[in-house]
């Protein structure tokens, strides 16, 4: 892992954090500013707390199958992704990966809200060269204490979340075959039509064997097919309908 610590702000600078980014010859500043502002979530910052956040900032650079951070650890720091794709899995005793979810470029991961001892509930691990903004979350509880708009943004996407693992549980009650359907539904509304994942994803968001990923996605293949190391799905119908049953 390659570790850029970005310059640190002096006194006259606290002001704006627009003054910090411009102030500066480095050219990460700014381009860490830009990735924050075009963020959904750290564009609600005022200015303050985002030039405190931008102080303690680096850009950590990770090649492809390299942990970014293992489950149960410390979690000081959250991160967002510049370049590349995050995968967030947990393990069973046995060592069977279980694909909790799959984070693109400009997505955030790693914060966690709780205030006692907090840890990461997953592994965080680089699914291909992939370039994050690691942020010191201690920064962002103390901007969430008092702004409400970001209070109201994190609400919403926190239940939205919940809902979500909700229903994966329920369908951990299910059969492989409705698993899988299920798996590569979450990947279409990820992605789109043309998937650009392994069938190895496929069986670690179904919580099966690759082998078993396989045949049950060529089973459903007359509309899904692969294609070099992609999945392109026909379509979204057939698969709703595999999960509800109806397929004929």
């Amino acid at each position: 892992m390659q570790n850029e610590r970005l310059p640190q702000a002096t006194a006259c600078e606290c002001n704006r954090a627009q003054g910090f980014a411009a102030s500066r010859s480095n050219g990460s500043v700014g381009r860490v500013d830009h990735a924050m502002t075009a963020n959904e979530v750290l564009s609600k910052l005022r200015p303050v707390s985002k030039q405190k956040l931008m102080t303690g900032a680096t850009i950590d650079q990770f090649e492809r199958s390299a942990v970014i951070y293992h489950e149960d650890t410390p979690a000081a720091r959250f991160s967002l992704v510049l370049r590349g794709e995050v995968k967030l899995v947990t393990y069973s005793s046995k060592g069977t990966g279980l694909l909790i979810d799959i984070v693109l470029p400009n997505q955030l991961f790693g914060v966690v809200f709780h205030p006692h001892s907090p840890v990461h509930p997953c592994t965080a691990v680089a699914l291909k060269p992939t370039e994050l903004l690691s942020l010191r979350r201690k920064e962002f509880m103390d901007e969430l204490e008092t702004n409400l708009p970001l209070q109201r943004m994190l609400l919403a996407d926190t239940s939205q979340q919940l809902c979500r693992s909700i229903q994966m549980r329920g369908f951990w009650l299910e059969e492989v075959r409705v698993r899988i359907a299920q798996a590569l539904l979450y990947l279409f509304e990820k992605f789109g039509r043309v998937i650009p994942e392994t069938r190895a994803t496929v069986a670690e968001l179904a919580g099966t064997s690759v082998e078993t990923a396989i045949r049950i996605t060529n089973r459903l293949a007359r509309p899904t097919t692969a294609f070099c190391s992609m999945i392109a799905v026909g379509s979204r119908a057939r698969l709703a309908a595999s999960i509800t049953g109806t397929l004929g």
